[in-house]
């Protein structure tokens, strides 16, 4: 693995284990428009953007389900009991801590909301200024793997792409960072990809293996 100057971060599945989480989340913004969500699933929605997931589950069209849908996701991601279901993976503050001791620059790039971000960070104990930006699902109109999220990131930060690695664990995190211009780092922690990018890791401290 070589080194960077900066690393922008996926956040759920990467930073946090949010699947218990957002377990609680999908399946009740899902039973309010009338949709069940199929067991494991989960996993899926976590890695797609929201309607690509909406629509796969063939969510009921029209302006108003969807609304209905995207509010009850926000109410939600408010609820005390997911915040306290999200978990820190063991390694993550001390690779973070580490990254920003040899003065590199950190961010996150998420699909997630950037308040819940800030809120499950604050919760789980992050130091306030180890990311210096946190670009979520409403500072641009296209998401991953569209690569305008991770442009915007680079753009707060004033750096070049060349500089850049962007580490997730989806194939959208990947595709989004290769459309960027960036080095795609692979998170793999349950062993389910072989060969889909030049740098996989088997958790963060992959990244100071160098």
């Amino acid at each position: 693995m070589k080194e960077f100057n900066v690393y922008l971060f996926d956040f759920d599945g990467t930073l946090v284990d949010s699947y218990e989480s957002l377990v609680i989340v999908f399946e009740g913004a899902y039973s309010k428009v009338g949709v069940n969500v199929p067991d494991g699933y989960t996993r899926r929605l976590m890695r797609c953007p929201l309607f690509v997931g909406y629509e796969e589950l063939n969510g009921p069209p029209g302006e108003m389900n969807k609304r209905i849908f995207g509010d009850e996701i926000i109410r939600l991601l408010d609820d005390p009991d997911v915040l306290k279901a999200t978990k820190a993976y063991d390694e993550v503050k001390e690779t973070l801590e580490e990254l920003h001791r040899r003065g590199k620059k950190l961010g996150i790039v998420t699909s997630n909301n950037k308040k819940h971000v800030g809120e499950v960070l604050n919760f789980l104990g992050f130091e306030k200024d180890l990311f210096q930006i946190i670009v979520g699902n409403q500072e641009t109109k296209k998401h991953k793997p569209n690569p305008d999220p991770i442009h915007k990131g680079m753009e707060l930060l004033g750096v070049k792409k060349e500089d850049v690695c962007y580490v997730g664990d989806a194939i959208d995190d990947m595709r989004s960072a290769i459309n960027a211009g960036v080095i795609p780092v692979l998170v793999d922690r349950h062993n389910e990809y072989k060969d889909e990018c030049e740098f996989i890791i088997k958790d963060l401290k992959g990244l100071l293996d160098y």
